[in-house]
């Protein structure tokens, strides 16, 4: 093989590198307005309420044990004195639910600031069911009187700023009053809280199971957790947004419906599967709270493809792009005997470039599809129309546009495609081998040099 011929294709790789620095540079602008996309975001979630997450109910009980101790001391003429001394011990007692069930329904709405949007949602939910109380509620016995407090019905909410008016509850047939705030001994900081007297009367029998409805409207941003404390939970939750991507350390059951018009997905677990009672009798205790509300389950409210990790993807393509296309200008130097200059690579390289930053900016106007759509139209027909007057054939500008357009339409294919992205675009490289194979099959390359195979571009034209 010549060496200008080896000088060449070195050359074209040099193009083919250098062309990669705007690539990046594009990559780096994606990145800049997702963070952009991101404070705009997390500014409208500050300002109305942020992902929320649902602890409890949990039934918070405090006590006081009170004792008397005697000391007895001898003063200096033998007398001896008692001297009795009461000794107080507070606590509290933080149980979880027997049974849970949580029925509620979510309304999508979207915010809009400048070019970016949030969505929020609204949560329509009802939580019912009960509590075991036994006698003492597991308090070990000791000397002295105890004491109960006041109870109080706990519910924890991440950012209370989402309650709406109108919060209901039930209390074993009683409608008790209801206060801002949660309490952080039982392991929900934040949130509202019930004052249900004081349990005397259910502690002294045998057992009580008391029962309890909430009915709650809720506003969030992106994200819904609810975390599973009944010692049986049931979970179900609606919507008519077709998109939910499901989170936490639970997933629903397999009989989630998953449609165009919304979702429907039913939760069930235990603290056989959670270990949830230790993990909150942890936090009570120490305030070691992180693992228990770790274990939740939940749901955002995404598009499938986000705009810019969609359009990341693409120009992680961008290299494959320019070299697919530098492949083909050399095959037509090679097949069709015509020379090529690298001022004109880079110009076409620097063409596949500008399509990813009129990706991006037209995306954020008018949607991913048509900005697709327009950058490629306009960098097709500016390639070809280009390519068209460097082969000196208007007919093979047209088929190399074409042939372009077709790589630019499977590329749309393939980022629109969540599960089979890997395999479409492995094909797709392979089937780009396989037509360069094909079409150099009978090239005899150690017969090329530059005065037969490559007209106009002399040995110095090359490097030498």
């Amino acid at each position: 093989m010549q060496r200008s011929l080896l000088w060449k294709i070195a050359l074209i790789g040099a193009v083919a590198l250098l062309m990669q620095i705007p690539v990046e540079m594009v990559r780096g602008l994606v990145a800049e307005r997702k963070q952009v996309r991101d404070g705009v975001v997390a500014d409208i979630a500050r300002g109305s309420a942020e992902a929320q997450k649902i602890a409890g109910p949990i039934l918070y009980v405090p006590w006081t044990r009170r004792t008397t101790e005697a000391t007895t001391t001898t003063d200096e003429g033998g007398r001896s004195r008692t001297v009795s001394k009461e000794k107080i011990e507070r606590g509290h007692v933080a149980l979880l639910p027997r049974t849970l069930t949580v029925d509620g329904t979510i309304a999508l709405q979207e915010k809009h600031r400048s070019l970016y949007k949030a969505h929020l949602y609204t949560l329509n939910v009802t939580l019912h069911g009960s509590f075991d109380l036994p006698p003492g509620l597991f308090l070990p016995e000791g000397p002295g009187m105890l004491e109960w407090g006041r109870a109080l019905l706990v519910l924890g909410i991440r950012d209370p700023r989402g309650i709406r008016d109108g919060v209901q509850l039930d209390w074993d047939g009683t409608s008790p009053s209801l206060h801002p705030g949660g309490v952080e001994a039982a392991g929900a900081p934040t949130g509202f809280h019930a004052d249900l007297g004081r349990l005397t009367d259910s502690l002294s029998k045998t057992s009580a199971r008391p029962s309890f409805r909430i009915v709650l409207s809720l506003l969030g941003t992106e994200r819904l957790d609810i975390v599973p404390v009944g010692a049986t939970t049931t979970v179900s939750l609606a919507s008519t947004w077709p998109h939910p991507s499901f989170t936490g350390q639970i997933l629903p059951d397999a009989g989630t419906r998953l449609a165009a018009d919304g979702f429907a997905a039913t939760w069930r677990t235990s603290h056989f599967a959670t270990n949830l009672a230790q993990l909150h009798q942890r936090c009570a205790q120490s305030r070691q709270c992180d693992a228990f509300n770790q274990h939740s389950l939940g749901v955002s409210f995404i598009q499938p493809v986000d705009l810019y990790q969609t359009v990341e993807r693409s120009v992680k393509y961008g290299f494959l792009f320019i070299l697919l296309t530098f492949a083909a200008f050399f095959l037509f130097e090679v097949l069709r005997q015509l020379a090529i200059h690298p001022v004109q690579y880079a110009l076409v390289g620097a063409a596949l470039a500008i399509f990813f930053l009129l990706l991006i900016s037209l995306s954020e106007h008018i949607g991913f599809a048509r900005a697709y759509a327009l950058a490629t139209c306009a960098c097709v027909a500016l390639i070809g129309y280009y390519v068209g007057h460097v082969l000196k054939s208007m007919r093979r500008g047209i088929g190399f546009a074409v042939a372009l357009a077709a790589l630019y339409g499977l590329l749309y294919v393939l980022l629109r495609s969540e599960d089979h992205a890997l395999l479409m675009g492995a094909l797709l490289v392979f089937a780009c081998l396989a037509a360069a194979m094909i079409a150099t099959r009978r090239v005899d390359w150690y017969a090329i040099n530059s005065a037969q195979s490559l007209p106009g571009a002399s040995s110095a034209s090359f490097g030498k």
